[in-house]
């Protein structure tokens, strides 16, 4: 009989071939039925929905309950328990006052989380009850004034280009097909869909039904998280300290809070800043007896959450409207929006934002584009914050990879550098013209480093070693031999 070695190393080799084919054919599978994994996906997110929607309410309206909490009833509820003391240390002197027995932090939790969904509900409300009769009675004048502004429109092209009859006819016939297809969507389309919503509303009633149960579970979940959020930060800390080691662990739980700040700082910063701008808009239209005050209003805050482009996005709609209503309340509306743009770029977005994001125009254009073609209309708002952070973490990897190589992280000491000598590692840098003053080619990058953390000793930076230091030294020797 032959005798056969059994090699361990052969079993590893199958084993390995093994699980490759495996994966290779699970992945395989995978790709097939996509449509039908991430259908599956999607229907067990759903029924997450509500825990969703209770998380992001909770956490816009976090800075809320924070400063209703911590500012408000808790200074006011110790300054009650300190003026009771104060009364019965006055009233009973030499006794001891009885022990506090009010909780303070407890009853202050709650009562600020209820203040915030009260207020949260009421705004909300507000403002669909506000805004939904205006919008369907500004679309209403809209359509039946319409031949009027088309008629206004064909006077002002005639007086205009009287001289010119070939162009005012071109110019008449292109306004008058333009005025007849947006006539006829208004009065077919728009109109019939405004007076008819509670039709709408009703055929899609099982849909609107779940909407509306989600939003309320939602708000009811935003409760417990709002009311046990350092419970929850500390269970998810116990999880992450316990599943990864120490080390991993606080690298996860510092980029957390890198995300944190930069993301809730930009949304909940940007959420009050573009009620402000709304509120602003409303209350100066409302004071200078405008029309559309209370839309105009509603419309220049929401899309003052899109940076950058958000006004000017809002501005269209506003300035059609004033224009066909009133000329000249729409030059006043134009003139309202420069000087508030500036207002809160120069002053309320700083004091409420701040530098957030650390990201440059170009950068932050970039985000909100990326943004916007991954998610959509929400990508406009989040891409910002989410982009910061990836561009956070990519900009501390680059610094602690050239740390690990002794070469500097600032861009600024790249600019003359042509290239950096790999046996050396000197940095070569880029010819100087000629009018400038010569420098040497060749800085050691660890020199850069040395200057830069404040390595270099105390007599260069008194400059008494400097070149001209030992020079003069130099000099100073020669005449003391010759004497």
């Amino acid at each position: 009989m032959l005798n056969f070695k059994w090699d361990k190393k052969y079993l590893y080799w199958g084993v390995t071939a093994f699980l490759v084919i495996a994966a290779a054919t699970v992945f395989f599978l995978c790709m097939s039925q996509v449509e039908q994994i991430l259908e599956r996906i999607f229907s067990f997110l759903s029924i997450l929905t509500p825990v969703l929607y209770g998380f992001i309410i909770a956490y816009i309206l976090a800075p809320v309950a924070t400063f209703i909490e911590k500012p408000c009833l808790r200074r006011l509820f110790y300054t009650i328990q300190d003026k009771k003391r104060e009364r019965f240390e006055r009233l009973h002197p030499g006794e001891e006052p009885p022990p506090k027995t009010f909780p303070v932090r407890k009853v202050a939790r709650v009562l600020s989380v209820v203040l915030t969904i009260i207020l949260a509900l009421a705004l909300l409300t507000g403002m669909i009850w506000i805004l939904l009769p205006q919008l369907i009675d500004t679309v209403t004048l809209l359509v039946s004034n319409m031949p009027s502004y088309v008629t206004q429109i064909s006077d002002w092209v005639s007086g205009m280009l009287k001289n010119y009859p070939d162009i005012e006819a071109y110019v008449l016939q292109f306004t008058g097909g333009i005025s007849d297809m947006l006539n006829k969507w208004l009065s077919t389309e728009l109109l019939p869909q405004m007076n008819n919503i509670w039709t709408l509303i009703t055929s899609n009633v099982m849909n609107i039904v779940s909407i509306f149960i989600n939003l309320l579970l939602g708000f009811v979940i935003a409760i417990y998280f709002l009311n046990s959020k350092e419970l929850f930060a500390a269970q998810s800390k116990k999880i992450v300290y316990c599943l990864f080691k120490t080390k991993t662990a606080n690298k996860i739980i510092n980029t957390t809070r890198d995300i944190h700040k930069s993301f809730g700082q930009f949304i909940t910063g940007k959420l009050i800043d573009s009620f402000i701008i709304g509120a602003l808009y409303i209350l100066i239209m409302s004071a200078l007896q405008m029309d559309y005050a209370i839309l105009a209003g509603v419309i220049m805050g929401v899309t003052s959450i899109i940076p950058f482009f958000g006004p000017f996005i809002g501005a269209v709609p506003c300035v059609l409207l004033l224009l066909l209503s009133d000329p000249v309340e729409c030059l006043y509306f134009i003139i309202m929006m420069i000087i508030i743009q500036q207002i809160d770029g120069n002053i309320l977005a700083p004091k409420i934002i701040g530098d957030s994001t650390g990201l440059s125009s170009f950068w932050v254009i970039f985000g909100m584009l990326l943004g916007q073609g991954i998610f959509g209309f929400a990508g406009l708002i989040i891409g910002i914050p989410m982009f910061a952070v990836i561009y956070s973490l990519i900009k501390n990897r680059v610094a602690n990879g050239l740390s690990n190589k002794n070469l500097p992280s600032d861009s600024n000491e790249y600019r003359d550098i042509h290239h950096i000598d790999s046996d050396t590692g000197e940095a070569v840098m880029f010819p100087h013209p000629p009018y400038m003053k010569k420098i040497k080619e060749k800085h050691n990058i660890k020199d850069f480093l040395k200057h830069k953390d404040g390595k270099d000793t105390k007599g260069e930076k008194d400059g008494k070693n400097t070149p001209e230091s030992k020079k003069d030294a130099g000099k100073s020797e020669k005449k003391d031999k010759t004497k």
